[in-house]
């Protein structure tokens, strides 16, 4: 018994020292996952305000989208990298628009492997934030170095012609400006044709209208389109008129709002004058009109109305036997001066 208490006590200072070990080891973990919690806490509130200082500098901008058959349904809007736009040509919408290409269109994602010019990138940030005029002398639109500026601003010529096929994709199903198309290539190379003059226009990118050997011959075009077969034949050979050009108008603002650029407003300032300058050498009375055909396509009622009525306007058709034409008009010649532009 001697033996076994000498050994205990032995072992008692030995054992002391070995839980006093053990509860510094324990404060250090407690320590240290103190250290950790804080460190989580940090970081949660740094998440927290940064996701609300984001959502204050970059406001969201909702978008009407077309629904062109039943099974689809309004969507709501997530984060631009990953929005999904569905539809022919005007479902979705550009939250944010210089990050992505705005509404699905399928003459785009067509005919993007054959024409370059079509594909989506990132586009840059509007450094512009003033408006920018519409450079006039006299009756005549001449280029400008702002308006060069702008159509760097926006992404470039290629921007513009992505609008262009958007526009000629709409302008193939509707029922009026169908009838005026007299070539049946694709909605991509009757917007690059488009989009090489608006750019030439603009300056900034050379004179690919001019380089393309199409100099010229815009009325050649336009005459064709008068005289097109598809017209019903008491129509053909009458020019376009102020119905013709409103809905021209709205579809082109349409296609515009559907890339993405509505949302940068020196330049959809800029593009409503710039058509509401050169509308003027088809018919005296539409260019008061730009501004209401601009705002239309903003109205998903709007839309949804047109689709609704087989792509036709109804509110804006004019009867046949009303509108005017060189017999009963005594400004029709006169404004077939301004065409030289």
């Amino acid at each position: 018994q001697q033996q076994q208490q000498q050994q205990q006590q032995q072992q008692q200072p030995i054992e002391t020292k070995h839980n006093k070990h053990n509860r510094l080891n324990k404060s250090q973990v407690q320590q240290r996952q103190g250290d950790a919690d804080r460190a989580i806490k940090k970081e949660k509130k740094n998440k927290k305000n940064n996701k609300t200082s984001d959502s204050k500098a970059v406001p969201a901008h909702h978008h009407h989208h077309e629904h062109q058959h039943p099974q689809h349904h309004q969507h709501q809007h997530r984060h631009p990298s990953h929005q999904k736009s569905k539809g022919e040509d005007g479902k979705g919408g550009g939250e944010y628009y210089y990050y992505h290409g705005g509404v699905k269109s399928s003459a785009i994602d067509d005919n993007v492997s054959g024409c370059p010019f079509l594909r989506q990138r990132k586009w840059p940030k509007p450094t512009i934030t003033k408006s920018v005029p519409l450079a006039t002398r006299g009756f005549t639109h001449v280029r400008s170095e702002g308006t060069a500026l702008l159509l760097q601003d926006i992404g470039g010529g290629d921007r513009i012609r992505r609008v262009c096929t958007r526009f000629y994709e709409k302008a193939f199903q509707d029922q009026v400006l169908k009838t005026f198309m007299f070539e049946d290539d694709s909605a991509a190379h009757h917007g690059k044709r488009l989009a090489d003059w608006i750019i030439e226009k603009m300056g900034g990118e050379g004179d690919p209208w001019s380089d393309s050997g199409r100099l010229g011959l815009r009325q050649v075009s336009h005459s064709k389109a008068w005289y097109s077969e598809k017209r019903e034949p008491r129509k053909r050979g009458r020019r376009f008129k102020v119905d013709d050009c409103r809905i021209w108008m709205r579809l082109m603002f349409w296609a515009a709002r559907d890339e993405g650029l509505a949302h940068h407003k020196p330049f959809f300032t800029w593009y409503v004058d710039f058509i509401k300058h050169f509308i003027r050498v088809y018919e005296r009375t539409a260019p008061p009109y730009a501004e209401e055909s601009a705002q239309w396509s903003a109205s998903q009622e709007n839309i949804a109305k047109y689709i609704k009525d087989g792509r036709v306007m109804k509110e804006v058709i004019i009867d046949f036997d009303t509108q005017r034409d060189p017999y009963n008009d005594p400004y029709y010649f006169f404004d077939n001066a301004f065409d030289k532009e």
